[in-house]
């Protein structure tokens, strides 16, 4: 499937980050990275471990057509690691025993030298929902899970950061690529100074209606020895690096030629 307007969803799962002891890194790096590719993060949700939410949460998410969902979180031994068999129970499927699933626990013990008793907890990880593919942990326990779902691929992450990325990169990513087909993406930034952003915002407004596929935001950033400091945000996608580059160079010039006019000063930084 290639669509550079794929929906992706990404719903993390855990109580710590509700409470905030836990602060949800792993939302940002995943967005930054799906980015990187040429797509969008349309949506980042946060549900306790509970069975009730985690329904909740997919059928919202397949009800706004989402072609990609990614879990993050819930997938380990101990008892509040409901994920998949939250997702079992939500979409009509067995949770059953996956032998591939269950090599890969298995293996990871092996590779650690560790003579390990296969306990209902650790059997606990290779239990997926029926028609699932695992997914190889390369740095802990539980494998990650693939489904699909109505049209849609269902991605499950561990909520460790280090074992979420390594699957990402392994397995995810690739799922990402063949979304995005030829999707070309840039991201600039443009320092502006000496004008409020005030003064630029219906500028802005004009420039976001010419270029409805580019993201245009300004960030404030106070003042420095009395003069009005911002940055502007540019990410931009097209279908073609020729195209990519063209468009960048247009906002670009336009931007500089604004600023100067209304008595500021602007500089692109490269990336």
């Amino acid at each position: 499937m290639k669509n550079e307007n794929a929906r992706i969803e990404l719903i993390t799962v855990g109580h710590e980050l509700l409470t905030g002891s836990t602060v949800n890194t792993n939302a940002s790096w995943i967005g930054r990275n799906i980015a990187r590719l040429g797509l969008i993060l349309n949506r980042v949700s946060v549900v306790d471990d509970s069975s009730e939410e985690i329904c909740s949460s997919l059928k919202e998410s397949l009800s706004r057509n989402s072609s990609l969902i990614i879990f993050v979180g819930g997938l380990g031994p101990t008892h509040d690691d409901i994920t998949l068999e939250s997702i079992s129970k939500c979409i009509g499927r067995k949770l059953v025993l996956n032998r591939e699933a269950m090599e890969m626990v298995r293996e990871y013990y092996r590779s650690k030298g560790l003579k390990v008793r296969m306990t209902a907890e650790r059997i606990k990880m290779a239990m997926l929902p029926e028609g699932s593919v695992p997914l190889r942990n390369n740095k802990g326990t539980a494998p990650g899970v693939k489904l699909e779902l109505e049209g849609c691929i269902i991605l499950c992450l561990p909520g460790v950061p280090r074992e979420m990325k390594s699957i990402f990169r392994e397995s995810v990513k690739g799922e990402i690529v063949k979304m995005a087909g030829r999707v070309q993406r840039v991201r600039r930034l443009i320092t502006i100074s000496g004008i409020f952003e005030s003064t630029l915002a219906p500028f802005l407004k004009e420039l976001q209606k010419s270029y409805p596929n580019a993201y245009i935001k300004s960030h404030p950033k106070g003042f420095e020895e009395g003069v009005s400091k911002l940055v502007l945000e540019l990410d931009i996608r097209a279908l073609n690096r020729s195209s990519l580059r063209n468009i960048l160079e247009e906002i670009e010039g336009k931007v500089v030629s604004y600023v100067k006019l209304k008595g500021g000063k602007a500089e692109v930084l490269k990336q």
